[in-house]
C-alpha cells in the first residue's frame, strides 16, 4: 500500500509515572495542519545470538527508538505551551485608544519539555483505491525548539513553515504502552477516532 498523503497532526500530553508513560490527559489536540512526516529509527545493532558460527536470533525493534520531522502550516500557540513547558501571556503597547494587546510566548531558556504522544494520518492507496486512512501514532516524544524560516517578501510568496524534530523514546519508556502503532481504516473518521481514543484521558 502506498501512501499518498497526509492528514492532521494530532498530540496528547503524556502521564509519566516513575519514569514510565502510563497514559495521556488532556485529550487529542491538533499541533498543526500536516504538510510531512519522516520517522528515522535509532541505530540499533540488532544484539545478535550467534549459534552454529551463524546469527541465531536477534533483539527485536520492540524497545526501538528513532527521529521523528514534522513539517505543519503553522505550530498552534497552545500546542506550543504545551510541547516546550511554556507560558502563555498577553502584552500591551501604547495607552488609551492606541493600546494595542498582542499575545505569546517567552523562552527564557530554562523551560523543560514535556513528553507527548504524537499522531497523524497517512493516506494509502492500494489497487488504484485512495479510501485507506492509516493512523501513525508514536507514544511518547519530546521536541526540540522548532526550526523558523524568515524571509523577505518578493514577487512571489516564499512559503515559511515551522519544523520540529523530536526525539521518540522506545518500549523502555513506553512502559505496556506502544511506542509505536499503525492502524489502517477505510474512512478518515475512523482514523481519527482511533487517534482519539488512543489519547483519551486516562
Amino acid at each position: 500500500m502506498a501512501g499518498i498523503g497526509m492528514y492532521g497532526v494530532y498530540y496528547a500530553k503524556a502521564t509519566v509515572t516513575n519514569g514510565v508513560v502510563t497514559g495521556y490527559t488532556g485529550g487529542a489536540k491538533q499541533m498543526g495542519k500536516a504538510i510531512s512526516a519522516t520517522f528515522t529509527p535509532g541505530e540499533r545493532d540488532g544484539n545478535p545470538l550467534y549459534a552454529n558460527n551463524g546469527i541465531a536470533e536477534r533483539d527485536g525493534v520492540g524497545a526501538s527508538t528513532g527521529e521523528l520531522s514534522l513539517t505543519l502550516d503553522r505550530l498552534d500557540l497552545d500546542a506550543a505551551v504545551d510541547l516546550y513547558g511554556l507560558t502563555k501571556s498577553d502584552v500591551t503597547v501604547g495607552s488609551g485608544a492606541d493600546a494595542a494587546t498582542g499575545t505569546g510566548v517567552s523562552y527564557t531558556g530554562s523551560e523543560a519539555p514535556n513528553i507527548v504522544g504524537v499522531a497523524f494520518i497517512r493516506w494509502r492507496q492500494e489497487d488504484n483505491v485512495r479510501t485507506y486512512h492509516e493512523a501513525v501514532i508514536f507514544g511518547a516524544v519530546t521536541f526540540d525548539a522548532p526550526t523558523d524560516n524568515y524571509n523577505t517578501l518578493g514577487e512571489s510568496v516564499d512559503w515559511q513553515t515551522p519544523e520540529l524534530t523530536g526525539a521518540v523514546y522506545g518500549a523502555a519508556t513506553t512502559g505496556t504502552i506502544p511506542w509505536k502503532r499503525s492502524f489502517t481504516f477505510e474512512t478518515q473518521e475512523a482514523a481519527i477516532a482511533y487517534i482519539e481514543s488512543v489519547f483519551a484521558a486516562s
